[in-house]
């Protein structure tokens, strides 16, 4: 990895600091990054613009390159688009970005890659009606099947050990919980939760897991007025581990909205199977999914009922179809 010292990025911010300079710093405090790295690995002339998306500082040229900064708070995300965006080149029906350098510059990850073609999923999903949704939502279940399918090395740097990512992950839920002011009745419950809810993510052979596949990560294109999946993006939150529920867990909150008919499509598609069981298992990955906004996570489903307890908010987060 190649390792740049400019002088242009700020050094040691903390997190609230770090994120408020990323969506306030206007695209001229980066222009003397953008322009080094344009020469440095042979860019195209064109205009570049600063993408208000994500948690990382993303920036497009012309129509053809994106360039994402991660700051060193959270580079891990960096380190991981770097490994999957060439393990998952040519592996998908849908395009992904092509890798095109990467390296260090002010001690911020640097990740140079294609753009892809179309339109983020997320600015045209509320307006499709509910049949162009159940299309999309097969073809996401057939995309997670091919990610399920995806070849990598032993000794990929994304694997986790799964038991203890399991514990680690529950062992630190509690806090952040509490932090995004998680109310007090649920949050006394989640542990006891968790623990009724057994072995809810069982440990299988060891898959890719994206574990961020929604509206804002979905490239969307139209074909005779019909709108379907051409692309896939961001790999900072993907790992090598042993569980589909941290797969399915993402569409089915952002993309399902607690439509019964969309979550049975997905999980068709997906080859999923115990819808018994899959509630309460899918509700305490919730709990536990790295960086996870519960409460956030909630509010993508309208209340249907009282939310006193997990097991009202799986109910109604999760009503896949009693029938079967």
């Amino acid at each position: 990895m190649s390792v740049t010292l400019i002088g242009c990025l700020p050094q040691g911010l903390d997190n609230p600091a770090c994120n408020a300079f990323i969506q306030s710093a206007p695209l001229a405090a980066w222009m003397p990054v953008l322009s080094h790295l344009q020469q440095q690995f042979g860019l195209p002339d064109g205009a570049w613009e600063k993408i208000p998306q994500g948690a990382n500082a993303l920036f497009g040229l012309g129509g053809e390159v994106i360039v994402k900064l991660v700051p060193p708070n959270w580079r891990r995300q960096g380190d991981k688009e770097i490994v999957v965006a060439p393990l998952l080149e040519g592996r998908l029906s849908l395009q992904t970005p092509r890798l095109i350098g990467s390296g260090e510059i002010d001690n911020w990850v640097f990740v140079i890659t294609s753009r892809l073609k179309g339109v983020l999923l997320a600015d045209v999903w509320p307006s499709l009606d509910i049949g162009q949704k159940r299309s999309i939502m097969v073809q996401t279940g057939q995309v997670l099947r091919e990610l399920r399918a995806v070849a990598f090395d032993e000794d990929i740097a994304i694997k986790v050990d799964w038991p203890s990512y399991l514990q680690e992950l529950t062992a630190g839920c509690l806090a952040r919980h509490q932090r995004r002011n998680m109310p007090d009745g649920l949050l006394d419950q989640v542990l006891p939760y968790i623990e009724a809810a057994g072995d809810f993510a069982e440990a299988g052979e060891p898959r890719f897991i994206h574990m961020d596949v929604h509206p804002w990560n979905l490239m969307a294109t139209q074909e005779e007025g019909r709108w379907k999946l051409d692309g896939l993006l961001d790999f900072g939150d993907a790992i090598v581990g042993c569980s589909d529920r941290f797969e399915l867990l993402t569409p089915m909150i952002f993309m399902a909205q607690g439509s019964p008919l969309l979550l049975d499509a997905l999980l068709e598609s997906h080859g999923g199977t115990g819808v018994s069981v899959l509630q309460r298992q899918l509700t305490a990955c919730m709990l536990i999914r790295p960086d996870s906004d519960v409460m956030f996570c909630m509010r993508q489903v309208p209340a249907s009922g009282p939310r006193d307890t997990w097991d009202q908010v799986a109910a109604q987060m999760f009503p896949f179809d009693s029938t079967r």
